[in-house]
């Protein structure tokens, strides 16, 4: 039984597989494949590239984003040599019409299925764990009552390196190929690797791989010359060297580099075969040899796909929910988490965005994914983002690996994230010691410091950028990239980074309590409540608080302008930072409701900017109704299904749920566009002539943040560090919640029953007071009843 089904395609029953059975979908709709180091994406007709720890720097093959035509990526041509017919399982790039197509991404792994004259292929792709190539393993029924002889040849372009390899005539001139019988293989590498390393001047240092392919069958020909594969006048979709009586076997370092093998295969009447092709990225080539002979056997190829897929299931389960709707639990279950740590968190990168970079305030936020199935991940990271600190508080905005080098900003929020994850964190585990671990400094590899140290310096950095009438500047950006020119001389004013130092001044206090740092416990308390008075003061507008003041003074996000009246994260995070009184927190919700909530969500501003405003920033010079300039930003959106929950809103926390659920908005798939399984960074608003589109998905902090305000606030169980606490805002029609939630090791089997009119909660039978359930290290597995 499929679910949520369009004409593109359905999920299936256990929501761990998205099917999509018309390959003409609105946008490429893509899967992203990594293992933490080594990963690739594919769209639903071939197209994507792969890389080895940064998706740009160190990518496999050549790929352009073009999300109209998809015709780049690593293709596969399929030649019966009886008939001459050619086509593609992937349907691109040969573009045969199909008998069958269907393109399966699941978690770690795609599969496509076709048929073409009765000769049915699938075709699997994955990433083993913890290997540095991918294997695309095909399957081959002859249904035909005759044996049939095929070909299949391999195409894609090697960039071995950096992706911005546009000025191809210079980056072809490095490149090496060689053909390796003995071992069934070509092997590429090259003499330059473009990346800031200084290292005797400009791109002067070796790129220090070798990218290979294989297959299982003996490689019949090969071609590693595009000019003699593609020919002059032909193109990828009718390469000339398919209809070579021989390939023309170019290898070495003066052409246009391709890898393009041809395996052979007889297929017996009513019988099958197997081949698979191995492609990746080596540091020695002297180990490629015993990987081709490893995964030449069935049983290796298929205990590793059955590896990934067991491993995800894993994974995961430390966390699942069964509520009466079926699109939350697969969001919940399945997609959100697997596409912010594959995605986001490993992977860095997507179709509509590349990057392999780390943002300092962005993966901190993705890494709370992990605290409910493995906290150790987000303490990882948390030790990681601190390495990028400066001694005097400041962060780089985002850094590259591989060269460690990063952008330094202005922006004044991003060293914020660091104490707000950590307070997260300890909320999760109650791992004070955690503090107490040391990192250096990312200009000082010589002074290590504790974590609280690096977090003291981070708030400590930020209350000195303060201006005179006592709100926090706003710099280059606060959260919000866009407005990266309000405060340029370091004179405009942010209220919503008023609002997050409130809440993490006060959250910081408690904790410094705890480990008895009273004096600047007290010191932070003391500056809190200065600022609660400040906020209070400056910021109200009448009927929602405005967003932040140019340098000259002039407010943004004010009754007062034309455009951009109202910002949606400073009404809700007025809310969730607990700065106002209740009467104004519902007052600015209200707003929100009447003026930001659209059909796709609340937007982030409205109206959207018609002209641009150098003082404001490129927000301004997108296209009204796009991305942050009045469309649904969805991360920020998020957060406010956190502030209605917190205002006890049932009906808009719903409504909201549903309208950002890209599941819901998938059931109008052309008008929606993007992938129906994961989060978009944005739809576009009512000023947008695609008003309801998505687009950015998959790179996106939006999937971490929906995961987390889903379980945390909708279904309500959520870490405090005396323990689990149950405060449900979900639909008052449904009858009852199941959660496994692991905490603290401990695994807690939660059911929540609705309309009880019994406000009771039982902890392995016996009643308590209060809904916080204490932890104790004796119960290995809870059961709990909450009736409501």
């Amino acid at each position: 039984m499929s679910k949520f089904s369009t004409k593109y395609g359905y999920f299936s029953d256990d929501g761990s597989e998205y099917v999509i059975t018309n390959y003409n979908t609105p946008k490429p709709w893509v899967n992203v494949i990594s293992n933490g180091q080594y990963g690739l994406v594919i769209s639903q007709t071939g197209g994507g590239f792969s890389w080895k720890e940064h998706s740009e720097f160190n990518r496999l093959n050549r790929w352009h984003q073009d999300l109209v035509q998809d015709n780049w990526g690593k293709f596969f041509y399929v030649k019966d040599n009886l008939s001459g017919e050619i086509w593609s399982p992937t349907w691109m790039p040969v573009k045969t019409q199909l008998n069958f197509f269907e393109c399966r991404h699941g978690l770690g792994y795609t599969v496509f299925n076709s048929v073409y004259k009765d000769v049915e292929i699938t075709l699997t792709i994955h990433v083993p764990l913890k290997e540095d190539f991918e294997l695309w393993d095909f399957k081959i029924a002859n249904i035909r009552s005759v044996p049939i002889n095929l070909s299949i040849y391999t195409y894609f372009e090697w960039c071995l390196g950096s992706s911005a390899d546009h000025h191809r005539e210079f980056h072809k001139s490095f490149i090496e190929t060689e053909f390796h019988d003995e071992f069934n293989t070509m092997l590429a590498t090259k003499r330059l690797w473009e990346i800031p390393i200084e290292n005797r001047g400009h791109w002067n240092i070796e790129y220090p791989y070798y990218g290979f392919i294989s297959s299982t069958k003996k490689i019949a020909d090969y071609d590693g010359e595009k000019e003699t594969f593609i020919g002059r006048f032909n193109s990828v979709n009718n390469p000339a060297g398919l209809y070579a009586k021989q390939m023309a076997k170019k290898t070495g370092k003066w052409g246009d580099a391709i890898a393009s093998l041809k395996s052979d295969l007889l297929i017996n009447a009513n019988e099958v075969d197997y081949v698979t092709f191995i492609l990746g990225i080596q540091s020695d080539k002297s180990k490629i040899p015993s990987i081709v002979e490893k995964y030449s056997s069935r049983d290796n190829i298929n205990a590793s796909l059955n590896e990934i897929k067991s491993y995800w299931i894993n994974f995961l389960s430390p966390l699942e929910v069964v509520t009466p709707d079926d699109a939350l639990n697969i969001l919940v279950n399945k997609w959100l988490r697997y596409q912010a740590i594959s995605g986001r968190l490993w992977g860095r990168t997507a179709y509509y965005q590349q990057s392999g970079a780390y943002g300092f305030r962005d993966q901190l936020q993705d890494s709370l994914v992990f605290l409910p199935i493995d906290s150790s991940l987000t303490a990882s990271q948390i030790r990681l983002h601190a390495r990028h600190q400066f001694e005097d508080g400041t962060v780089l905005h985002w850094w590259h690996p591989i060269t460690e080098t990063g952008l330094s900003t202005k922006m004044t929020d991003d060293l914020l994230w660091l104490p707000f994850v950590v307070l997260q964190y300890i909320d999760e585990t109650a791992d004070y010691k955690f503090l107490f671990e040391k990192e250096p400094y990312y200009d000082n590899k010589l002074k290590e410091d504790t974590l609280l140290n690096h977090c003291i310096a981070a708030i400590e950095k930020a209350l000195s950028r303060f201006s005179e009438r006592g709100l926090p500047l706003i710099g280059a950006g606060d959260w919000n990239d866009g407005l990266s020119a309000v405060g340029l001389e370091m004179k405009g004013e942010s209220i919503w980074l008023a609002e997050f130092i409130y809440l993490i001044l006060n959250r910081f206090s408690e904790l410094l309590n705890k480990i008895e740092e009273h004096n600047l416990s007290k010191k932070y308390s003391d500056k809190a409540e200065s600022l609660r008075e400040t906020f209070n003061k400056h910021a109200w507008d009448g009927q929602w608080f405005f967003r932040a003041t140019k340098d000259n003074g002039e407010k943004i996000g004010s009754k007062e302008c034309d455009e951009g009246k109202i910002y949606l994260n400073a009404q809700t995070w007025s809310v969730i930072s607990n700065i106002t009184s209740d009467e104004r927190k519902e007052t600015a919700m209200e707003a929100v409701s009447n003026y930001l909530m659209k059909d796709n969500g609340t937007l982030l501003l409205y109206p959207a900017y018609t002209k641009p405003d150098k003082y404001i920033g490129y927000l301004s010079r997108y296209a009204p109704g796009r991305r942050e300039n009045g469309g649904v930003y969805t991360h920020a959106a998020t957060w406010a299904i956190w502030a209605y929950a917190l205002l006890k809103d049932k009906k808009n926390v719903w409504e909201l749920f549903k309208k950002l659920c890209p599941i819901y908005n998938g059931m109008n798939p052309d008008k929606y566009c993007a992938e129906p399984y994961v989060t978009p960074g944005n739809i576009e608003g009512p000023d947008s002539p695609n008003y309801g589109m998505g687009g950015w998905t998959w790179y996106t902090g939006s999937a971490a943040w929906f995961q987390k305000v889903i379980v945390d606030w909708i279904i309500g169980v959520r870490a405090t560090e005396k323990g689990l606490i149950i405060d449900p805002c979900f639909p008052a029609e449904w009858d009852r919640v199941k959660i496994k939630r692991t905490f603290r090791g401990s695994v807690y089997n939660i059911e929540i029953m609705n309309k009880s009119n019994i406000k009771k909660i039982f902890v392995n039978g016996k009643e308590i007071d209060g809904n916080i359930i204490s932890f104790t290290e004796e119960n290995k597995e809870v059961q709990v009843l909450v009736q409501i």
